[in-house]
């Protein structure tokens, strides 16, 4: 009887593994096998080529991520933590209330949203010290080209939407290191600080129906992008047309990062999508590289401004066509892909460095002649 159990067990554990590796053999073509995920999938071991010792560990890895109908079960497990558990199958996404996701972070870059929303990884004087005299340096550098120097700062989704963080990550502080910073270059230089976060309060304070970030991304959206630019248009030295002159179009095909980030991309898809046409009289044309991390802007002769040279993050590329719009020549980069003959090359009269929140420790490493190294896991 024993060995009886034993084999029906042994039965049932091979139906288990092996039905769904069969049924995935004839239909696994038609199902969705897309990497969602931000990162390569792991390759297979190569006999001869894989030690011994670590061929184990590298084959687990491949077939973890080439699991038949993997992208269904992980939607499935990160439905059910969302939907009914109000948890995240995700170490860097946080479920909060009603539905929205937020940005835990991946400590990579020094990087804490939650440090940054309790308000406890306050700089201490002798950093703000040193990102003052880093900037100041960059700013005497630029001037000596004819170039003035411009720091533009965006708020964490979670700063501006603090109501819909779970109670247990506690209240949102009163005073962040974005306020912080600011407060301090205002205070100890010249430089122009235009923080977003004051805008976007503003704005939203009066029309609190419309959204400004994503519910399932860490973005702001195209509206909050164009609200969070016009302290900073305005102290370029141009006026933004009013959001209520524009045309406010919603569309879709866009996947949101923290949904991705729980493996509910194609099933959290009802966040709206906007795209802002009227905001410049200027016939504005963008084109981007290959991998979405730089962007070349042109109008035609009308525009007011010369040339303009942004450096900043993927907020950049949100908000960066807001202010553009009112040059004649313009070059936006990720910092990790900035170069100083990028810059030789364009010779701007207008330097724009945007920083989100979460990344305000790169105000003290970022170097205009050397960029920003990207740190490794």
């Amino acid at each position: 009887m024993k060995r009886a159990v034993q084999n029906i067990y042994i039965a049932v554990v091979a139906v288990f593994l092996l039905v769904p590796v069969a049924v995935f053999a004839l239909i696994g073509k038609y199902t969705d096998t897309t990497n969602y995920e931000n990162r390569t999938l792991a390759e297979a071991p190569i006999l001869g080529e894989t030690s011994v010792d670590d061929f184990p560990s590298t084959f687990e890895d491949w077939f973890n991520d080439h699991l038949p109908f993997r992208n269904q079960i992980l939607s499935l497990n990160g439905w059910i933590d969302y939907k009914f558990l109000h948890t995240s199958s995700s170490d860097t996404a946080i479920v909060g209330r009603d539905g929205w996701l937020f940005y835990k972070g991946t400590a990579r870059n020094g990087e804490d949203t939650v440090a940054d929303y309790l308000g406890t990884n306050l700089f201490s004087d002798e950093e703000l010290a040193q990102i003052a005299d880093n900037l100041t340096a960059i700013q005497a550098y630029l001037k000596e080209r004819g170039c003035t120097f411009y720091l533009f700062l965006a708020p964490n989704k979670e700063s501006v939407y603090s109501e819909y963080m779970p109670d247990s990550y506690g209240a949102h502080t009163s005073y962040s290191r974005l306020r912080q910073v600011t407060d301090y270059l205002k205070d100890h230089t010249d430089i122009p600080v235009i923080n977003a976060d004051d805008s976007l309060e503003a704005y939203k304070s009066e029309n609190s129906d419309q959204q400004l970030y994503y519910k399932y991304d860490t973005h702001w959206n195209a509206v909050g992008a164009y609200v969070g630019t016009k302290e900073l248009t305005n102290t370029l030295g141009f006026d933004q047309v009013p959001l209520d002159e524009c045309t406010i179009k919603e569309v879709g095909g866009y996947t949101f990062d923290l949904a991705r980030m729980i493996h509910l991309s194609q099933v959290l898809t009802d966040d709206p999508v906007y795209e802002i046409h009227g905001y410049t009289p200027h016939n504005l044309k963008m084109e981007a590289n290959d991998t979405g991390t730089q962007f070349t802007f042109e109008t035609d002769d009308t525009a007011p401004g010369d040339k303009i040279f942004v450096v900043g993050d993927s907020f950049s590329a949100f908000s960066a066509p807001y202010y553009v719009c009112h040059f004649q020549h313009g070059f936006m980069t990720y910092y990790y892909d900035y170069s100083l003959s990028q810059l030789e090359e364009m010779q701007p009269t207008v330097f724009v460095y945007e920083v989100v929140e979460r990344y305000l420790g790169n105000l003290a490493k970022f170097s205009i002649t050397d960029g920003l190294a990207v740190e490794e896991d």
